[in-house]
């Protein structure tokens, strides 16, 4: 009788850990690399004003610079399709000079044990780049994507469940 009480209750803390994530909901709002915002908004005053200081100080001198800013431009992009899960939401490859983000946006999912974002030759978990855990399962996230990926080769975005290896959904980059 007192076995059958342990193996219960080492099922439902078993089921408990496999289930629970699946209603925990995390929503993160990051800012897009398109958006150019102008820093002297998001400066504490202290800092604009050695800022502005600096700038006093080198006002009649003339520079050239030869080098133009980078600017962000999307690369390619695909909405999301279910596949184990509901989904929404599209995935964008964005560029800045030469780094790479993968964005999320207008993005929502349900949770799952040690989900993952992959960057993928396929549908599957036999050729990819682990971008990480996922950041939150609801908004707009960005994704750092590590310098040489080969980004014709890995066209397809899936989140990856990776203890049970279900593919929850993907994107592919067109």
């Amino acid at each position: 009788m007192k076995l059958r009480w342990i193996i219960l209750a080492v099922v439902l803390l078993a089921a408990w850990y496999l289930l629970s994530p699946a209603f925990k909901v995390t929503e993160l709002q990051e800012t897009s690399p398109l958006e150019i915002k102008d820093a002297m908004e998001t400066m504490d005053a202290a800092t604009k004003e050695k800022f502005e200081d600096e700038v006093e100080a080198v006002k009649d001198v003339v520079m050239t610079m030869n080098d133009v800013m980078p600017k962000a431009s999307i690369v390619s992009q695909g909405n999301f399709q279910a596949r184990a899960h509901d989904v929404e939401g599209k995935a964008l490859l964005i560029q800045t000079g030469n780094e790479y983000v993968l964005r999320f946006e207008d993005f929502e999912t349900i949770n799952g044990p040690d989900l993952h974002i992959y960057l993928s030759s396929e549908l599957g978990d036999d050729d990819f780049v682990d971008l990480g855990k996922i950041k939150a399962t609801k908004g707009n996230v960005n994704y750092e994507i590590p310098p040489g990926t080969d980004l014709k080769k890995f066209d397809n975005v899936l989140v990856w469940c990776v203890p049970f290896k279900v593919l929850f959904s993907y994107a592919v980059l067109e």
